[in-house]
């Protein structure tokens, strides 16, 4: 694990593998674990560098001094990058990442390779901003009232039905899982808006959203590959927290789209 200071934020992120160059970007109240049963199950021939930048207030990276920006997280992502020499690079997001992804693909457009959106959205609306703020109240009663409640919205049926003996050992973890900053991930997460951002990607993208997601619905991933051009568009049958429900679909999914890059 290592920091880089960008623009007085301090900026965690972490390594692993060597190969193509891959940043992830982590969800609201995670932090660089996130992606890691996706890293697993991608294809063991097939070399990547990958890097996990945290946001502010997530695993290594300082509080936030000030209101997030989805413009300052692409920033700090795409010095972590340059830092560590990747001049071209793929990148993919999940959740509140997606949405710094796109803005990295659209601020650093010429250091992007591919991008691959996973559960993402353009302008958040109503319902999404009710949700937010229903998470920051739980959270602030209890994070293990909150991480119940991710579980039992977040998964399908099926998917639930798969976990239900480790739920206990997960309400238990609660407390170390959900990230100190995820307060101020949730208020830039309610006033989310990329409209402007959308015409400057260029690299291929591939949106992917789940058919039974409550947070960010399927009309927000398909409204977020209307507006970039070229992009591909997946539905799979999970919820919102598809990066586990269906982590080996989505690293085949990223896999691909980053080989055909």
């Amino acid at each position: 694990m290592a920091t880089l200071e960008v623009n007085g934020q301090v900026v965690g992120y972490a390594t692993e593998g060597e190969g193509t160059p891959l940043l992830l970007l982590h969800g609201t109240t995670q932090n660089r674990t996130a992606w890691d049963m996706v890293r697993a199950a991608l294809p063991a021939d097939t070399g990547y560098a990958a890097v996990m930048v945290e946001f502010p207030g997530s695993g290594e990276s300082a509080m936030p001094s000030g209101p997030l920006t989805t413009e300052a997280l692409a920033d700090q992502a795409a010095a972590v990058m340059a830092h560590l020499g990747h001049d071209r690079y793929h990148v993919a997001g999940y959740s509140l990442g997606a949405v710094a992804a796109t803005a990295v693909a659209a601020r650093h457009a010429e250091h992007v390779a591919s991008a691959t959106l996973l559960c993402g959205w353009v302008a958040t609306d109503a319902r999404m901003r009710i949700t937010f703020e229903l998470w920051q109240k739980l959270i602030a009663v209890s994070p293990e009232l909150f991480m119940h409640y991710a579980l039992a919205d977040g998964f399908t049926a099926e998917g639930l039905a798969m976990i239900e003996p480790m739920v206990p050992m997960m309400l238990g973890m609660a407390a170390d899982a959900v990230a100190p900053g995820s307060h101020a991930h949730l208020e830039l997460d309610k006033v989310v808006d990329l409209t402007a951002m959308l015409p400057a990607i260029t690299a291929p993208t591939l949106v992917i959203s789940g058919e039974q997601d409550r947070w960010v619905d399927v009309r927000h991933g398909r409204a977020l590959a209307d507006g970039i051009a070229g992009s591909r568009f997946e539905v799979l049958p999970a919820g919102h927290v598809v990066i586990q429900e269906m982590a080996a679909d989505i690293a085949a999914l990223l896999a691909a789209h980053i080989a055909a890059a």
